[in-house]
């Protein structure tokens, strides 16, 4: 990861440190005068295309019986479909947990900014990074035959992924520094957004899943 250096006050901002000592970190933002997006907004831009690409080699291992030329069309117009939503999809994702982390905690008695927040929730993303590239690689075929049925270890894994919880611990550092409220204060947003998150997730998945048995059992009968 790059650093970033900021000519106006002498602080140099090593990312390194985001990985080896995010207290160090972060302590280095707070005294920053302007803060820059770039590197939260690549990070996010990132993770987008990176999703297009699975999302991507996901349609090519389904057998749908066209031409080849036809399959790769399709395949590249989810990959561009893919990157869009993904990218759309994070940055509303970010401005949505920044704004209401930014209302939480100052009036849990923190003293921090909306684009202060908007940085330190993008930038915790970084994990995630990982977790597509890994994702990518040992990505598995989908088998049309068993998409209706809502996959419980995939759904828990994803939670309690180290990347997931990677991303919650340098959300509640970042943020528990940057607004000057301790580890327990900035976890109970933090971790109550990741819940209702999951909620939100589970009950979405199951409704997909009771559609697709639905539309599968009509196509038998």
């Amino acid at each position: 990861m790059p650093s970033e250096v900021n000519n106006r006050n002498g602080v140099n901002m090593n990312y390194f440190n985001l990985i080896i000592h995010p207290v160090q970190f972060f302590k280095q933002l707070i005294t920053k005068e302007k803060i820059s997006l770039l590197i939260p907004a690549f990070i996010l831009i990132l993770i987008g295309i990176l999703s297009g690409l699975i999302a991507g080699n996901a349609v090519s291992t389904i057998n749908m019986g066209i031409a080849e030329d036809q399959m790769s069309m399709i395949k590249g117009i989810t990959i561009g479909t893919g990157i869009f939503s993904g990218i759309i999809g994070l940055v509303l994702t970010v401005v949505i947990k920044a704004g209401i982390f930014n209302f939480i905690l100052n009036k849990m008695g923190g003293a921090g900014k909306f684009k202060t927040a908007v940085y330190v929730v993008s930038l915790a993303y970084f994990p995630k990074i990982f977790q597509s590239i890994l994702n990518l690689i040992f990505q598995h075929p989908i088998n049309l035959t068993t998409t209706y049925k809502f996959d419980w270890v995939a759904f828990l894994g994803s939670i309690f992924s180290i990347f997931n919880i990677w991303q919650i611990f340098i959300t509640i550092i970042g943020l528990s520094v940057v607004y000057g409220l301790s580890y327990k204060k900035t976890a109970i947003p933090v971790i109550g957004m990741e819940i209702l998150s999951a909620g939100f997730t589970l009950g979405t998945s199951l409704v997909a899943a009771n559609s697709m048995a639905s539309l599968s059992n009509t196509s038998i009968k």
